[in-house]
């Protein structure tokens, strides 16, 4: 199963939880809205149509009633000339009646209010006995400035007589009349309804006593418009904002957070590939959450962590590394440095126990001889490698005291006679006393002695020269030998370096001899430096001494 990623879970959740709801309550608002708008549509029309009724009702009676007074005039004014004088005065003062005439019973209509070309007949008694009536016409256009005010001019107005012919019609034109009509189901005694075939546009029904006509107000296209429909796209656009906002929002959150977590990834990734040095940076804003910052601070400590302890790892194996080179070195140079001294002490050792021949003194003398120094060259050797842990390990004891500088000399030149090498010696007698431990720095001297024995030219002696410089003991021990490539010249003081095989008059050696050197220079304290230009000078320097 495919696992989706966060941008596509946020996305789906977003969608479910988010935009579906937004788009039910929208439905629901917008159903909720048009409900009630529908019905307050429906409630002012009601309103409307009684109200129109009642006027027209009031308009009606008002003028019945002024006619009835007039008509009451009428019957004292006992000439019919005075009387049509008095008609037309009224006409002209009170601009409410037209066509003022007194006329006989028989020519009254059986209907109580007739109308015709937008006028309304009204008839009134003259005398007790009804013989004699005064008709008179009143304006129902003046009912066109009622229809016409701001309340109303948004309203299609139908007014019908009992006959269902129609009296006056407004805002709307004449030809629909007939489809107000349509769908109106009038019981006996229904003064007011509200009937309609379309739910957004609701038809209100007025019936009025006095006259006997009934009002139709209909609910326009344009009122539903600014009503249901506005209100409709209010809603849809407020829901509408609100979801772009949520989607920016959640857009905005949801790149910070993609971006970071992309971060932690690659670092994830990176320390998986041994890179353990990676550093998360993260896009801090407003929408990055607390708890990416934790992680990726977290992530960063334990990213150090593991590179330091890496580092450290690394570092250990290098010295693992160059622990065991120094322990094949120490094996393959030891072994071979052995194994000549011992094949000398056994040989002349096995030499002087033969019965099968018969050695003079002088031979015999000699073949000890020979098996005393490479013993003394055994133990030199022995005692360069006890050395060498206690140099590393900055473990070395020493026995301080005031020593004889010529003496340790003249006992190592001594001590390396030899008819292969010449020594040449130029101690100065006023060589003060160093403090030093005496057998450190005979092993010192031995070292560089036979440093300079291997790797001098044949018939070329080695110079040891000793004497005060600004008051400081200073030994020089140089020879002439082939020159030394520079980068081993760097690394002479080091362990198993050694020059070229072909620069050397012999194999022997361990390339341990200047490192015990510097290490024992430098613990008692000893400027030790190296010359190669010309020769190969090594200078002692020492700072302690007795003045």
């Amino acid at each position: 199963m495919k696992r989706l990623k966060i941008v596509e879970q946020i996305i789906i959740v977003l969608i479910l939880a988010v935009l579906i709801p937004f788009m039910t309550i929208g439905i629901v608002i917008s159903n909720i809205s048009q409900h009630s708008l529908r019905i307050e549509l429906a409630h002012s029309a009601s309103l409307m149509a009684e109200f129109l009724g009642d006027t027209i009702e009031n308009y009606v009676t008002y003028s019945q009633m002024q006619l009835n007074q007039i008509a009451s005039g009428v019957n004292y004014i006992p000439d019919n000339i005075d009387k049509m004088k008095y008609l037309d005065e009224v006409e002209v003062k009170t601009k409410l009646f037209r066509a003022l005439d007194i006329i006989e019973d028989y020519e009254v209509p059986s209907e109580k209010y007739f109308v015709e070309n937008g006028r309304m007949t009204l008839y009134s008694p003259i005398d007790s006995n009804r013989t004699l009536y005064l008709k008179a016409q009143i304006n129902i256009d003046i009912l066109d400035i009622l229809l016409g005010s701001e309340n109303t001019k948004n309203r299609n107005i139908y007014i019908f007589d009992n006959k269902n012919h129609d009296l006056l019609v407004t805002n709307a034109p004449k030809t629909s009349a007939l489809d107000a009509l349509s769908g109106l189901t009038v019981k006996e005694g229904d003064k007011n309804i509200i009937f309609s075939q379309k739910k957004n546009t609701p038809k209100a029904y007025y019936k009025l006593n006095n006259p006997d006509w009934f009002i139709i107000v209909d609910t326009t296209k344009q009122v539903t418009a600014k009503t249901i429909t506005k209100a409709r796209y209010r809603i849809i656009l407020a829901l509408s904002l609100a979801a772009i906002s949520i989607i920016i929002i959640v857009s905005l959150y949801t790149y910070y957070l993609y971006i970071n977590i992309r971060q932690l990834f690659k670092g994830i990734k990176a320390i998986s590939k041994g890179n353990y040095d990676k550093k998360i940076h993260l896009i801090k804003r407003i929408f990055t959450p607390h708890e990416i910052v934790f992680l990726a601070n977290e992530f960063n400590y334990m990213a150090n962590k593991i590179n330091v302890s890496h580092n450290d790892l690394r570092q250990k194996n290098k010295e693992l590394e160059k622990l065991n080179k120094f322990r094949e070195d120490l094996i393959n140079s030891t072994s071979h440095e052995f194994r000549t001294p011992l094949t000398s002490i056994i040989g002349y050792t096995s030499r002087l126990l033969r019965h099968d021949i018969s050695l003079d003194e002088e031979t015999k003398t000699k073949s000890l001889q020979t098996i005393k120094e490479q013993a003394q060259r055994l133990s030199r050797m022995v005692e360069d490698l006890l050395v060498i842990p206690q140099i590393d390990t900055l473990s070395l004891k020493f026995d301080i005291q005031e020593t004889d500088l010529s003496s340790s000399l003249l006992r190592v030149l001594d001590y390396l006679k030899s008819d292969s090498v010449e020594f040449v010696s130029d101690i100065s007698p006023d060589l003060s006393y160093v403090w030093a431990d005496e057998y450190r720095l005979e092993q010192i001297f031995l070292n560089l002695c036979d440093n300079a024995i291997k790797y001098s030219f044949d018939n070329n002696p080695v110079y040891i020269k000793a004497y005060m410089d600004e008051l400081k003991p200073v030994v020089q021990i140089r020879n002439k030998c082939a020159e030394i490539p520079l980068e081993i010249q760097e690394k002479l003081f080091e362990k198993f370096i050694r020059a070229d095989s072909e620069l050397t008059r012999t194999t022997r050696g361990t390339g341990l001899g200047l490192y015990i050197v510097k290490g024992l220079c430098e613990a008692m304290k000893i400027d030790i430096s190296l010359d190669c230009n010309e020769e190969f000078i090594i200078t002692l320097k020492f700072n302690d001494y007795v003045e």
